[in-house]
């Protein structure tokens, strides 16, 4: 397919800032994929099927993570156009791990289905993927097929926070970790406060602030924990602190582990999150496994570090988080969605 003359369209719900900036930069139209007024058939699969046939015509879909793919795959099989799938969140992940629980509309679609059938659907009907990050493109291979395009582009940091992190200044010297994240129980800020009291065994005067608003008061509880809810600013959030952990059960390429290192500040991320990647090219000890035992472990070591380690781990830290910026990750993303289209 030719990628200059291909119409693009991008389905989404409410699209991601950084995807918002994908869709500007290869010339997509925003198409909300339950633009349609079904009324009592509203959430049904039926909503679906039905927004779905009457979408605008265009050459290639690109649909934002697993929510819109009922929609996007009935416009695939029963009109013409191309679908290419922007694999941002944990959907096809849930296909070759059935413990984690997650929350998206394949999980829907597998519940009705069945694993094997959604993976028939899914090798047929996606002609092409673009991956967050490496992790990503790992657990969508088995799912699309060994022939299916994949590429990898990273999504980016906003303009002004960009900018306002590069200003600031961790303390390096604090035994202070932060996390920000939303409530979601795959963002595993759960079994971070579970481990901080064995983080303490070792390190008596450690601090875990939780960032995000929505999670429950009772974490405060915790010896050395505080819960700062919503913040209008990271970067105040960011300079008391000396380590950014990312306990997530799973997560494809999360931003707050992006700005965290743009801030300089050293990232601890899990096994299971598409940010490892950059936090094993900084040390290969600042990835563990998803469980809190490995995060208590892992904070315990960066603590006992002295601040000259500390020091040379945060300046790789913000190097790496400067690769981030709005500019070069939309330049990146345009070019592999060439390169996908240029394979159909």
């Amino acid at each position: 397919m030719d990628p200059d003359a291909a119409r693009v369209a991008m389905l989404h719900q409410d699209p991601h800032p950084a995807h918002r900036g994908f869709a500007e930069v290869i010339g997509a139209d925003l198409v909300d994929y339950h633009r349609l007024d079904v009324g009592p058939l509203e959430g049904t699969i039926l909503e679906d099927t039905l927004n779905g046939l009457v979408y605008p015509d265009y050459d290639v879909y690109l649909v934002e993570g697993s929510r819109p793919l009922y929609a996007a795959l009935t416009r695939r099989f029963a009109r013409d156009g191309k679908l290419v799938y922007l694999c941002a969140d944990h959907g096809f992940y849930r296909l070759g791990n059935a413990d984690f629980e997650g929350d998206s509309e394949l999980k829907s679609m597998i519940g009705r289905f069945g694993a094997p059938v959604v993976r028939s659907i899914g090798r047929h009907g996606i002609d092409g993927v673009i991956a967050v990050s490496e992790f990503a493109a790992a657990f969508t291979r088995p799912i699309v097929g060994p022939d299916t395009p994949i590429e990898v582009a990273h999504p980016f940091i906003q303009p002004d926070t960009y900018d306002a992190l590069g200003d600031v200044t961790p303390d390096l010297e604090s035994n202070v970790a932060v996390t920000v994240a939303r409530p979601w129980e795959y963002k595993g800020v759960d079994m971070l406060v579970k481990a901080w009291p064995r983080v303490r065994e070792t390190i008596p005067d450690a601090e875990l602030h939780v960032v995000g608003s929505g999670h429950p008061e009772a974490y405060a509880q915790t010896p050395g924990v505080r819960v700062q809810g919503y913040v209008e600013a990271l970067a105040d959030a960011f300079k008391p602190a000396s380590l950014f952990v990312q306990p997530s059960r799973m997560d494809t390429f999360p931003v707050s582990t992006l700005e965290a290192m743009r801030a300089g500040l050293v990232p601890l991320v899990t096994q299971t999150t598409g940010t490892r990647s950059e936090a094993s090219a900084i040390d290969p000890s600042l990835v563990v496994d998803p469980n809190a035992d490995a995060l208590a472990r892992g904070v315990s070591a960066y603590f006992e570090l002295d601040v000259d380690d500390r020091q040379e781990l945060a300046t790789h830290a913000r190097k790496r988080g400067a690769r981030f910026d709005p500019e070069s990750r939309t330049t990146a993303f345009h070019e592999a969605f060439r390169a996908v289209l240029k394979a159909l």
